[in-house]
């Protein structure tokens, strides 16, 4: 357990306990978040679901501070996908972010559900 602060108000203490999860937690948690099967995200259909959670999963999976996974094993791990399909994925999320407040707080929301916490969201893009 460690204290944050309530952030509407600064003024008084929470408490939020940080998860550390392995490949699977986050995958199924990410999957969770967006209502859908992990097989249909790890599958090969494209469609703009999938995809967007695909996108989301491989940008949470490759910024874990614990796991650091290659794009190569992430690929590995989302049905043997290449590792550029990676890095193209992680690139696209973090252009999202530097202008979209929107699908900033879509992530925000992603990394509290998988994590509880926002400890392991990227602090450039608070």
């Amino acid at each position: 357990m460690r204290e944050l602060l309530c952030s509407p108000c600064l003024d008084h203490p929470i408490t939020a306990e940080t998860k550390i999860l392995n490949t699977n937690e986050i995958v199924r948690q990410v999957c969770q978040y967006f209502e859908l099967e992990v097989n249909k995200v790890l599958g090969p259909a494209r469609y703009k679901e999938l995809v967007e959670a695909r996108h989301i999963l491989s940008y949470v999976l490759y910024s874990d501070r614990h796991l650091t996974l290659s794009y190569a094993n992430i690929g590995f791990m989302l049905n043997q996908r290449d590792h550029s399909t990676v890095v193209h994925a992680v690139r696209k999320i973090n252009d999202f972010l530097e202008f979209d407040m929107d699908y900033r707080q879509k992530l925000k929301d992603v990394y509290l559900n998988v994590y509880g916490t926002l400890k392991y969201y990227p602090q450039w893009a608070i």
